[in-house]
């Protein structure tokens, strides 16, 4: 099947509607997540919460795959599977890192640019028809997300730099998830993910042993939240462009937003109703946008075969 075909296939209304339903469930999964991590903060090892998490994701993946048996490890990418296991391990360091040693608006605000990097390499790989619209969604969707966490970026170092940097590996492990479900199942990309993840971490053990007392009570977090939320993210990539997506990946901060208002009744102030706002209207344009051609881009050949325009 050629990607062409594989982006038109899910273009229904229907798919669409599912997609930006999983991508509202990952929001409120990551929203867990990303509190847990930064309540751990800098007392636990980068390489142990991603450990964690890694093994997680392997036993959600055994589970998702009874059926599959064997054939879950099969796959005729194994080069892109595990290129797609490495980017999300190093995002994943880097994820921790910026969260644990960053203020929280700062790593929250910088996490969020992956919405721009998701329509970049939605064209470079994918050869998604991405319209200016598009673009410009994404562009709403970060003004809204700074709006609403305020960043200060008063005592710039290096760590803002390996978060700027690290984030576009999330964006590209986002878009490799919808090349990779040409031939794969999502278990497959599930398991091969972690498995790096796992692998990748577990020297851990060796030079830093078992994780401290605190964190086995964020275990459910660590185990569940994340692992569960990056399943869900691939499903919903499998139905919709990831171009479209790309704003819905800042749902997270309106999840923070009703969090705050109902559980602890902070009500938002102006600029966040107003960051809000902007969010909301950034997922709108980005579905209403209208593709104008479906090309055909292997990865990493370099630049996008055709100039996109609208």
């Amino acid at each position: 099947m050629t990607m062409a075909a594989a982006a038109a296939a899910p273009g229904t209304a229907r798919s669409e509607r599912l997609a930006i339903q999983l991508m509202i469930a990952q929001a409120v999964l990551f929203s867990a997540e990303t509190v847990a991590i930064h309540y751990l903060g800098s007392g636990v090892p980068v390489m142990q919460l991603a450990l964690v998490r890694g093994l997680g994701g392997l036993l959600l993946a055994v589970g998702l795959a009874r059926h599959l048996g064997l054939a879950v490890l099969r796959t005729r990418q194994l080069a892109l599977q595990l290129l797609r296991g490495f980017v999300s391990l190093f995002y994943l360091w880097v994820m921790i890192f910026s969260f644990s040693r960053l203020p929280f608006a700062d790593a929250t605000a910088i996490s969020y640019t992956q919405a721009a990097y998701i329509v970049g390499f939605s064209v470079l790989i994918l050869g998604e028809a991405v319209a200016w619209s598009r673009w410009a969604a994404a562009a709403i969707g970060i003004a809204g997300a700074l709006l609403i966490a305020k960043p200060a970026f008063a005592d710039w170092h290096s760590a803002y730099l390996v978060a700027l940097l690290g984030t576009s590996l999330n964006g590209l492990a986002f878009v490799l998830n919808r090349y990779l479900q040409r031939q794969d199942s999502e278990a497959t990309t599930l398991l091969y993910t972690n498995l790096v993840a796992a692998l990748g971490s577990a020297p851990v053990l060796v030079t830093v042993g078992l994780p401290p007392p605190q964190v086995f009570s964020w275990l459910p977090c660590l185990l569940l939240f994340g692992p569960v939320g990056m399943y869900v993210g691939i499903v919903a990539v499998k139905h919709a462009p990831a171009a479209m997506l790309a704003p819905y990946t800042l749902l997270r901060l309106l999840i923070a937003l009703v969090g705050g208002a109902v559980v602890f009744r902070e009500a938002p102030d102006a600029l966040s109703a107003v960051g809000a706002l902007l969010i909301v209207a950034s997922c709108a344009l980005s579905r209403a946008a209208a593709p104008r051609f479906t090309g055909v881009v292997q990865p990493f050949r370099g630049i996008a075969r055709r100039v996109v325009r609208g």
